[in-house]
């Protein structure tokens, strides 16, 4: 079941295996969603763990 809810970017735990290294674009993306919002939303599990997002929260706890 999707469930739509808000929470900090501190309540969210980045999966420890992600692959990707994206730090090099963390300030861009935090500049737009300071402009434009949050267009893409990040995914989490039931655990509140990262499955699609990290460089959103990255950016989102830069501001947190």
């Amino acid at each position: 079941m999707l469930k739509i809810e808000q929470r900090a970017p501190s309540a969210i735990t980045p999966y420890e295996k992600n692959p990707r290294d994206n730090d090099a674009a963390v300030d861009a993306v935090a500049e737009s969603i300071t402009r434009l919002g949050f267009r893409q939303p990040i995914v989490v599990d039931e655990a509140g763990v990262i499955v699609c997002g990290h460089t959103r929260w990255k950016a989102a706890r830069n501001s947190d």
